[in-house]
């Protein structure tokens, strides 16, 4: 066991020196732009260094917004932003799944279509303690639509209880592999809609495809392509249920390079055709 931090990439002093005083929250009733950043988890993302440019749903508007540290975007399962990425931006992000906590980095590079670098790592998510009624409370709050003062004291309540598990013990030895796969659902989760394959994935966490395949099969119990294959088709149904997209564009949105193929794939693993899904989940 390591009593020491460990990840050494967590910016304590900055989270000191500028704490959260202010939250923007996400939205999803108006239609998301193509691409947009959108799971189906809760997640806080803030500005460490630069800035952090978005657009988001409000007051039943897009409108552009722009972070600086001290600002903070929540945005809950569902809710979705389109950010912008300038060079010289350090961001923050804390995705809270089901499982894992997901803790990210993610560094603007280039002065001209700024290439990212993200650090990541993750921990299991407590099922006890305040964090799960700090995020449930955020959820909430963003359920009922008002503005309330409450959202930065959560934020930064939430920032400070992950940074003390943080410095909690851990095995790194023994959930070095699970941990692993979990980062790599994550990255699935937040980059379905993207062409990428078993090779830009392995190239992204430094391993070998064939290492990859052998952990979805041996740790995962299915398929790299079949686990990528189910979150885009989970995606698209939230895409059907709640929005009026046209087949072609949830095709793109979700991945996938044609439309015949994508609603082949969507019969398969639910046994109704697109048309059919969005007719019968908004008949329930």
């Amino acid at each position: 066991m390591t009593p020491a931090l460990p990840i050494d990439w967590w910016p304590e002093r900055q989270i000191q020196r500028t704490p959260i005083r202010s939250v923007l929250v996400c939205s999803r009733k108006l239609h998301p732009p193509a691409y947009s950043h959108i799971v189906n988890f809760p997640r806080l993302e803030f500005p460490v260094h630069g800035c952090y440019e978005n657009k988001i749903e409000s007051n039943g508007e897009i409108v552009t917004v722009k972070l600086k540290p001290g600002d903070a975007l929540f945005a809950a399962p569902n809710c979705w932003n389109f950010p912008v990425w300038h060079q010289g931006l350090e961001l923050m992000s804390l995705l809270f799944g089901a499982k894992q906590i997901g803790i990210s980095i993610v560094t603007a590079q280039r002065r001209r279509s700024p290439q990212l670098a993200a650090k990541k790592f993750s921990i299991p998510r407590p099922l006890t303690g305040p964090l799960p009624y700090l995020v449930e409370a955020m959820v909430e709050l963003q359920a009922s639509n008002s503005v309330s003062k409450m959202f930065p004291d959560l934020a930064r309540a939430l920032v400070t209880n992950v940074s003390e598990m943080l410095q909690q013990p851990h095995d790194h030895a023994a959930g070095r592999t699970h941990s692993l796969l979990e980062n790599v659902c994550v990255y699935l989760q937040n980059h379905y809609q993207y062409d990428i394959s078993r090779e830009s994935v392995a190239e992204q966490f430094n391993v070998s495809p064939t290492h990859l395949s052998r952990l979805f099969q041996t740790r995962g119990h299915m398929t790299f392509s079949n686990y990528l294959t189910h979150v885009r088709i989970d995606r698209a149904k939230h895409l059907l249920r709640s929005y009026n997209f046209k087949l072609d564009e949830i095709a793109e949105r979700c991945g996938y390079h044609t439309t015949p193929y994508f609603c082949q794939t969507f019969k398969r693993l639910t046994k109704l055709t697109p048309a059919e899904y969005r007719v019968k989940s908004r008949s329930t």
